[in-house]
Order: C-alpha cells, then sequence, then structure tokens
C-alpha cells in the first residue's frame, strides 16, 4: 500500500554546453556546463551527482592525463526539486571532431538513485568539429611564377552537426 511517507524515485535531466551552445571550438581549454535539473529529492539530506564525459563514437569514458574525464558534485537541496550544475574542464584539442555526451548519475550513502544517460540524447552533447585545410597549384605544393595561377583550397571537416548551416 502507498503512504504519504512513501519516497517518489528521483528523477533528473541534464543539459550540456560550453558558452551556453552545443557545439565548441576544440582547442584550449574549456568548461562544459552541465546543468543537473533534479525531482523528488529529500531537502536537508546530502546528495551527489557524479557525472562522466562519454565519447560518443566508442560509448567509452574519454580519457585526459591517463584518467578518465568525472567530475562530482555534492549538495544538500533546500527543495524536493532544483539544479545544480556539474563542471568539467577540458583540453579541447584532444576532443577536435569527436562529439560527447555527459553522463549523470545521483546518489544519496553511496546509493545510485537515478542516472541520465543516453548516448542520443541532443541536450547532453558537445560536439567538437574538427578542419583542415590543403592548398595546392594544379595538385602541388610549388610553382613556377606567372601572371596568373589558380590556388585551390580543399577543406575537410568533421564532427559538424548535419543540417546546421556553417560559413
Amino acid at each position: 500500500a502507498f503512504s504519504m511517507e512513501d519516497e517518489e524515485i528521483p528523477i533528473l535531466h541534464t543539459t550540456a554546453t560550453v558558452n551556453g551552445e552545443h557545439i565548441a571550438k576544440a582547442a584550449g581549454t574549456q568548461t562544459i556546463s552541465d546543468v543537473v535539473s533534479y525531482k523528488h529529492l529529500i531537502p536537508g539530506k546530502e546528495y551527489t551527482v557524479t557525472g562522466k564525459l562519454m565519447d560518443k563514437s566508442t560509448g567509452k569514458v574519454l580519457i585526459q592525463d591517463g584518467k578518465e574525464i568525472t567530475t562530482s558534485i555534492t549538495f544538500t537541496p533546500a527543495e524536493p526539486d532544483g539544479t545544480v550544475t556539474v563542471e568539467f574542464t577540458v583540453d579541447a584539442s584532444l576532443l577536435a571532431g569527436k562529439t560527447t555526451v555527459v553522463f549523470e548519475s545521483l546518489s544519496k550513502e553511496g546509493k545510485e538513485l537515478a542516472v541520465h544517460a543516453d548516448i542520443d540524447d541532443e541536450g547532453q552533447t558537445v560536439h567538437w568539429p574538427e578542419i583542415h585545410t590543403t592548398a595546392t597549384i594544379d595538385g602541388e605544393k610549388t610553382a613556377q611564377p606567372a601572371e596568373q595561377i589558380t590556388i585551390t583550397d580543399t577543406v575537410e571537416y568533421s564532427g559538424l552537426t548535419a543540417g546546421q548551416e556553417y560559413t
């Protein structure tokens, strides 16, 4: 039988971005902010949210400096529903051409209560485009001086979002 004392099952939803966007420059140090919204927590109790940064192409946790890229934050909610932000600081040059997805889990007293881990969830996804160019003159890297030459610059890219317009 259900009673009012029974706890409701906690629910997590997350949105991961870099500077508010789901696409980021794969250079330098970047911070992925994952806003975790939760429902049905017990006010005054301590909870931990643990996030993992996943490589969408492999389905595995990304590695930086020989360690998995994970972050945990412990908090005590004042209300049953709210948000907490988990941040991942990464060397974005390691992510060029990749698509990353943040997985989050919520635990209390070491017990996992809720998980948000959908590798196909765009809300948890950040894309890191990669671009390379190769300039040639008639397929060569050198040319004789002439009045007029045509330089062909071939642009290769990966990690862009299908259906988005780019310049």
